[in-house]
């Protein structure tokens, strides 16, 4: 039933947002309704005398199924002007009107396939996600798999921004991404992405773009930021840093957190030539599908000590360890095993599931 509702209601705001001409096609079934009852009317009087059984409501019925050209039959006219004026009358009048709806419709739903297509269509969704840029076919599709490996958003909807494309390649088709066409960098194409209501937002370093990528990506974080502000709905916003000397600029547009690829490739290199294997470890840390991977997360245990949250760990079952701590925004890793936990303090901690912490943390408060 939730599935059901759903569709109905993603169609109900199609024709609200699909620029469903309403006055047109109200007046078009308007005038169905009023010649369904005129013919049935007519029938009536011309048959009920010969067909004494017959009642008004069945004279209505025979008038939408004649003027549908479905004819179950049930009803028929019996006499002459039943059959050559009124039938005959209805069954023209009824075929074009019919015909002109339904192909009304047909059009309506085959210009939304279009403008979906073409990234013209508002976002319906709520709870989505939104990446900004097109750096390339291959990296979108790699960002939306990792993305989807997460299993909080596997099933979110994910939507593309862009300019760079005029329609929806089939390879992004098969992922199941969406497509608004627009610059990100436009307000009334962020709203269009139906911004307030998504659960957060991606923004890709376009290499190919103009301005500078970084410079781009500042100015489209700035926006959001902005639209965040004005309507008092947070949203969650992670930035791809080209290049590293631009980290500054960035933090700048508030926007939550950045990333930068730039000299990371590099320190991996000489760390892989001095200890073979690095790169695989830290793999299979941002692998989503296998092994422990790194949680932040808060914690009530203020007051207590790294080691006796280390001490409780190693009694649970799970596999779990305190990694480092943020503590006023500081990235403390390794600390002090003499390290209390203030409040406001998160734990870095490297675990399979971080939903066993909760079991921890309750044993440490309940002593």
């Amino acid at each position: 039933m939730i599935i059901y509702y759903k569709q109905i209601k993603r169609l109900l705001n199609l024709f609200q947002t699909g620029g469903f001409p309403k006055i047109k096609i109200i007046r078009a079934l308007l005038v169905v309704i009023v010649l369904n009852l005129m013919f049935g009317c007519f029938f009536y009087l011309a048959e009920h005398k010969v067909q004494p059984d017959l009642t008004f409501a069945d004279a209505i019925w025979w008038g939408i199924v004649t003027m549908t050209t479905v004819g179950y039959g049930d009803f028929y006219a019996q006499t002459v002007w039943g059959r050559f004026v009124i039938s005959y009358a209805c069954m023209l009048i009824g075929i074009g009107l019919i015909g002109y709806v339904i192909g009304f419709f047909a059009e309506f739903f085959l210009d939304v396939i279009s403008k979906t297509k073409r990234g013209l269509m508002k976002i319906l969704e709520e709870n989505h996600l939104l990446i900004c840029n097109y750096p390339g076919e291959n990296k979108v599709i790699e960002v939306v798999q990792e993305i989807r490996s997460i299993p909080e958003y596997k099933k979110s909807p994910i939507i593309l921004i862009t300019e760079n494309l005029d329609e929806m390649p089939d390879s992004l088709k098969a992922i199941k991404l969406q497509f608004v066409h627009g610059n990100p960098m436009n307000e009334d194409v962020l709203h269009k992405a139906n911004i307030l209501k998504c659960a957060g937002v991606f923004i890709l370093a376009n290499q190919a773009s103009k301005p500078d990528p970084d410079e781009r990506s500042f100015a489209v974080g700035t926006i959001i930021e902005l639209i965040e502000s004005e309507h008092g709905v947070p949203i969650k916003t992670i930035v791809e840093v080209e290049h590293q000397k631009n980290l500054k600029l960035i933090k700048r547009s508030s926007v939550n957190s950045m990333i930068s690829n730039d000299g990371v490739t590099s320190r991996l290199l000489a760390h892989e030539f001095n200890y073979p294997g690095i790169y695989d470890i830290i793999q299979q840390l941002l692998d989503s599908d296998e092994g422990s991977q790194f949680h932040i997360q808060p914690t009530r245990l203020v007051g207590q000590r790294v080691v006796d949250i280390q001490m409780e760990i190693i009694k649970h079952p799970t596999r779990m360890q305190v990694v480092g701590i943020i503590k006023n925004g500081r990235k403390i890793l390794n600390p002090s095993k003499e390290q209390k936990i203030d409040a406001g303090d998160r734990l870095i901690l490297l675990a399979d599931h971080i939903s066993d912490f909760k079991e921890i943390e309750n044993a440490l408060l309940n002593r």
